[in-house]
């Protein structure tokens, strides 16, 4: 079961406090406590990606392809038939995390990389995928962590399908649905960004927040997932500005495997993932998320 965030504040207690104190002292409101990862592990390997400067070091490019292999990016700028020559992964910096990275997507123009059939959707994203090195590859019982900070415009809009931002995807076995998601999607009328657990062809949502809880604010999140067909997922997010928890998964016994054999493994990808099949209630400006200190790291869990 998900954790709920604990409120911890001063209480007044009887025949305790200070005679000389005023009669109509406020005690100060509660502090919420962040929630953290109870679980013990050793850290086997880590692999990092950040950001290092507009117009200064590496291209922002070179810096993904380090991270994630050659083929790790899916930009439409990389893709003559889609929106060559206008730049879809930048760099940028700002007082809150410091160097990061923009991802652009733009509704009438772009397209799922050079998929001319998949009209319905449209694609800016990083992986890692079966050229990628092993310390970045989820196998069958293995446990990972990954660790992002990500940004959303503030004016930005949700379709009633998805707009994925973090994925958890599988190859090989029954890989069509994604094993997580970190999606906006409207319900009722109502934006919202929620957490989609997908055992095979279904998809169910563990936890939502609105929309406006998370727009325009820097958000600081940690997955930690073990890959198995009875696999644990411990998921945090947290809104930097103020602490405020917005998600707390803690959850056991998880269909996360979808693999028949060794050679299959998990994936993460980050970025935007968006249906467009009900444009109209998608803004037709630029819309951006912004991506920070990407890592991805297995660990052993402590017996």
């Amino acid at each position: 079961m998900a954790l709920v965030a604990v409120l911890c504040g001063c209480g007044s207690g009887g025949g305790g406090g200070d005679p000389g104190a005023p009669a109509n002292t406020v005690a100060p409101p509660p502090v919420a406590t962040v929630p953290s990862d109870e679980a013990r592990y050793t850290v086997l390997t880590t692999r990092t990606l950040d950001a290092d400067g507009d117009q200064v070091g590496l291209d922002a490019y070179d810096l993904i392809r380090a991270f994630g292999g050659p083929n790790s990016i899916e930009s439409p700028d990389l893709y003559a038939i889609n929106h060559p020559g206008v730049r879809h992964i930048v760099e940028d910096t700002d007082a809150t995390v410091g160097n990061h990275f923009v991802f652009k997507i733009h509704r009438d123009v772009d397209m799922d990389r050079d998929r001319v059939a998949n009209d319905d959707r449209q694609r800016n994203e990083i992986k890692t995928y079966a050229s990628s090195s092993d310390d970045v590859k989820g196998f069958e019982n293995e446990t990972f962590v990954y660790r992002w900070k990500f940004r959303i415009n503030s004016s930005m809009e949700v379709s009633r399908r998805f707009t994925h931002l973090f994925q958890l995807k599988a190859v090989g076995g029954d890989d069509s649905q994604p094993v997580l998601t970190i999606s906006g999607a409207e319900r009722s009328g109502e934006d919202g960004i929620e957490v989609r657990y997908s055992p095979l062809q279904q998809d169910t949502i563990l936890e939502r927040q609105p929309w406006g809880l998370v727009t325009g604010e820097w958000l600081d999140a940690y997955c930690r997932v073990t890959f198995a067909e009875s696999g644990d997922l411990r998921l945090i997010v947290i809104r930097m500005s103020d602490d405020r928890v917005i998600f707390d998964i803690n959850e056991t016994g998880l269909d996360l495997w979808r693999g028949v054999d060794p050679s299959h493994f998990v994936r993460p990808k980050w970025g935007i993932y968006r249906s467009i099949l009900d444009g109209d209630n998608l803004r037709a400006e630029e819309e951006t998320v912004r991506f920070a200190n990407f890592s991805i790291s297995e660990v052993m869990l402590s017996e």
